[in-house]
């Protein structure tokens, strides 16, 4: 009976800042002169109404279901990991220059090794400004937001010179097809890789692990209180380190994901936001890894739908950037009011 209740308290607690968000996104349309109901059917069809919007929505859930796996991990250990877009472009180089090779090696050993690649290189990307909080102190969210402006600029450099693919290609060579994701579900014009798979599996592992494991129960006991888990023989740098080295991991997978599964290359900005949507992810998620899969596909939907609203209902499609805003802000008010709760108690 109690499972029961604190069940349906969650999913209250989860669907109120959804309601809140659709309300003010209702809100917005009217302001704007548009109809809330022309706007709804625009997103729900945008996301759901056909196949290749479906396969759209699928697609961009799956850099967003392990941004948002990465986000949330960090903050388990009381960290704030604001560098996934720059892990998620360091691991997609990686994986773009890996599969670039044209190493005579079969699939079942090329595209693990150029999927593993973009997990070490985001993995490294993110366990230095771990080692930096730990050793020295400096605040992860300061050396995350430079280290996503080092990482894009790099990627940029060097896909715009050493690794670019020709006179007039601002990108990479198209990876060797052995490297690549076998095709799940073929709607063109975005195929659906079995990368949605993987990210699935990475969320359910997670969640297996932050809850039954040792490790992830260090994780989570140095994010509750540094100084107690020290207490008990737990070393707080250590996991502070490895947790953010985990995170960018995750990230970086994200975009190994994305070169191996959709674009096959590498090119200049090509991420539209995926590592600072995943802070929205894991925040509505509450940072827990399931919860985090049925927000991304929420997120995703959004993403493909945002277009659709222009064209079919008129609706700026900044709409979307105001339902997610929305969203964000009602769960810091839930978290506020339930402190305040628990003081006055």
């Amino acid at each position: 009976m109690a499972k029961g209740l604190l069940r349906a308290k969650n999913i209250l607690n989860a669907a109120v800042p959804l309601a809140v968000a659709m309300g003010v996104g209702m809100g917005g349309v009217l302001l704007s002169g548009g109809h809330p109901l022309a706007a709804l059917n625009a997103l729900v069809y945008g996301a759901f109404g056909a196949r290749p919007n479906l396969a759209g929505t699928l697609v961009k859930s799956v850099p967003l279901l392990l941004t948002g796996l990465s986000v949330a991990l960090a903050f388990r250990a009381g960290l704030f990991n604001i560098g996934g877009e720059g892990q998620l472009y360091v691991g997609a180089l990686a994986a773009a220059w890996v599969g670039g090779m044209n190493l005579d090696l079969p699939a079942v050993l090329y595209l693990p090794l150029a999927l593993c690649s973009a997990a070490v290189a985001g993995g490294l990307w993110g366990a230095l400004p771990g080692w930096l909080r730990a050793r020295y102190g400096v605040h992860e969210v300061i050396n995350t937001i430079m280290m996503n402006h080092i990482a894009i600029q790099v990627t940029d450099y060097l896909v715009s010179g050493p690794l670019r693919a020709g006179d007039y290609a601002v990108r990479t060579r198209d990876i060797a097809p052995q490297s690549a994701l076998p095709v799940l579900w073929g709607v063109p014009p975005v195929d659906v890789s079995w990368g949605i798979v993987l990210a699935l599996l990475a969320c359910g592992a997670a969640a297996w692990w932050l809850f039954r494991t040792a490790s992830g129960y260090e994780l989570r006991a140095v994010g509750q209180s540094p100084a107690v888990a020290e207490a008990v023989g737990i070393s707080a740098r250590r996991v502070l380190v490895w947790g953010m080295g985990l995170a960018g991991g995750l990230a970086g997978l994200a975009g190994g994901l994305e070169i191996c599964g959709v674009h096959h290359t590498f090119y200049a900005q090509f991420s539209p936001g995926y590592g600072f949507d995943g802070i929205a992810v894991a925040l509505l998620a509450r940072n827990h890894p399931l919860s985090v899969i049925p927000v991304a596909f929420l997120f995703g939907a959004l993403r493909t739908a945002d277009r659709w609203l222009q064209l079919s209902a008129g609706v700026p499609r900044d709409l979307v950037v105001i339902i997610q805003a929305a969203a964000i802000f009602a769960v810091g008010a839930q978290s506020a009011v339930a402190r305040l709760t628990v003081k006055k108690t």
